[in-house]
């Protein structure tokens, strides 16, 4: 009988084991892809920005049926911290979520910095997903300040990807919640033992 347990608590630690290697190896991916995908977008929204045609700027920002000119570098510039704005908060939550998965790899399952990280992060992906429409306007009154009479415009667009996005955040910001009253209840679990 001893035998047996004993052999069920090996198979159930290398079990354990097993799925904190897979945990790490996954949790060290995902980090990894947080940290390239932040830096990839501050660049691409930086080529965006430089080498796109007046006529796709415009189209993007709402900006139509206007005499399509050339827009000149300090108007791109000042385009680019605005755009920079929501994504300056998504790539905050992205680089939140690298040190949320660090914290996985390292074991750091059932502890209080993964889990304000992922407070973070959802924090983040709300906040871009709620400034955006708003940047998208600045942009359109920015894009089109020079028109004639007329020619001026004030695009506020709110798509299902706000939407989604706002669910996500709400989605993780409660299982961030959850972690945190669970890891409340094992403290606490700790005291009577």
């Amino acid at each position: 009988m001893i035998q047996t347990s004993t052999m069920f608590d090996l198979t159930a630690e290398r079990s354990r084991e097993a799925r904190m290697n897979r945990i790490r190896r996954v949790s060290r991916t995902m980090a990894t892809g947080c940290l390239a995908t932040s830096g990839l977008l501050a660049a691409a929204m930086l080529l965006y920005w430089t080498v796109a045609s007046a006529r796709t700027l415009l189209s993007h920002a709402g900006v139509s049926n206007v005499l399509v000119t050339e827009i000149d570098f300090s108007i791109r510039a000042l385009a680019f911290g605005v755009s920079m704005v929501p994504l300056g908060a998504l790539i905050y939550g992205l680089l939140n979520a690298h040190r949320c998965f660090g914290a996985f790899a390292a074991g750091q399952i059932f502890s209080t910095e993964p889990i304000r990280r992922l407070k973070a992060f959802s924090a983040g992906v709300a906040a871009s997903a709620l400034l955006k429409p708003f940047a998208g306007a600045a942009l359109s009154v920015l894009l089109s300040f020079n028109n004639p009479a007329g020619g001026k415009v004030l695009a506020l667009n709110i798509g299902s990807d706000t939407l989604i996005a706002l669910i996500f955040a709400g989605t993780i910001a409660t299982i961030a919640w959850v972690l945190t009253e669970a890891l409340d209840i094992v403290d606490e679990n700790k005291l009577f033992v």
